[in-house]
């Protein structure tokens, strides 16, 4: 009462402020009376209800079912709030009620509307639903496995390697679609992946391709790629002679080389495994200088910019 007078007196003290309060006044009365009138007629509203399947455990679908149906509705307006306060109607559709026995999931307009009018208020009334009908292709058939086939291009830094093969969580999938599709596929893609310039190994989840007409379980694999430094390395290597024939020995001067290459870091600590070799067959004994080449023979992978020094070395031959 005390804040009543408060406002009265104030406003007979200042016009200005008698002007808002009956500009106030004339609002809350107006949406009063406007949503007395709208709430008890009949509102015309688009809702969007959400749709979820209900499938046997071995039946794929091989399209897409919406996530939502776009339901325009006519009800009274006081029943929209509940549509706006409260959680959505969902609709949840059976896989026995609608297939129809021949790899297909149909439902018309007329179901549809039928079976969304089930989750909604029983007084409203459906108008229209989009899309209007939904027919989807499935398959009951066991599912095909297939290799997987990594589209991949990896490019490590220069002073990097790719130190291993490439790392899959699983090497095949399975294809569910039809006999005859089924027929055509022999193997699935992943996603085309390009990375250059690593520095670290390479760990990432591809996704598989998509088959039109069939669904691929799982839809992602993951990969690593391993990627290492390089380091440079330099160590002596005895020189092999090859080919000499039986009661010949070929001695050479000096009877290695200093070999150069670089290594993946975790390789540091190995034996280099490479070999450096003289071929008896490549002698040639018409020349006066008695030197002969020195070529390289085996490498392990791992190993990049391999040289060596010197390229020939001198030799004398013993027969026995």
């Amino acid at each position: 009462m005390k804040l009543w007078n408060r406002l009265r007196d104030h406003m007979n003290e200042s016009p200005r402020t008698r002007s808002i309060f009956l500009y106030v006044g004339f609002v809350v009365i107006s949406a009063v009376f406007w949503s007395f009138l709208t709430f008890n007629r009949d509102v015309q509203l688009d809702i969007e209800v959400p749709v979820e399947m209900s499938l046997p455990s071995n039946v794929h679908l091989l399209s897409k079912v919406p996530d939502t149906l776009t339901v325009t509705v006519r009800d009274r307006g006081y029943r929209f709030l509940s549509y706006l306060f409260d959680k959505s109607p969902k609709l949840t559709l059976r896989f026995s009620d609608y297939s129809d026995g021949n790899s297909m999931f149909k439902i018309d307009q007329s179901h549809l509307k039928r079976a969304i009018a089930n989750v909604l208020n029983k007084r409203a009334t459906i108008v229209n639903v989009l899309p209007e009908a939904i027919n989807v292709k499935y398959t009951d058939l066991p599912g095909k496995k297939v290799p997987i086939k990594a589209d991949i291009i990896v490019e490590p830094r220069e002073d990097y390697t790719q130190f291993g093969v490439l790392i899959q969580s699983q090497d095949s999938v399975l294809v569910f679609s039809d006999a005859k599709t089924l027929n055509e596929i022999n193997e699935v893609y992943t996603y085309h992946v390009e990375e250059k310039e690593l520095t670290d190994t390479l760990r990432r989840k591809i996704s598989i391709a998509p088959i039109n007409g069939a669904v691929v379980e799982p839809r992602a694999i993951d990969i690593v790629v391993p990627i290492e430094k390089l380091k440079q390395q330099t160590r002596s290597v005895k020189i092999v002679v090859r080919n000499a024939p039986p009661g010949v020995k070929m001695l050479l001067f000096p009877g290695d080389v200093e070999v150069t290459y670089r290594s993946p870091v975790s390789r540091i600590k190995d034996d280099s495994g490479i070999t450096v070799v003289v071929d008896y067959n490549s002698v040639d004994f018409s020349s006066p200088n008695n030197k002969v080449k020195v070529m390289i023979g085996e490498v392990p992978a791992a190993y990049q910019d391999v040289k060596f020094t010197p390229d020939s070395v001198e030799y004398i031959i013993e027969k026995h």
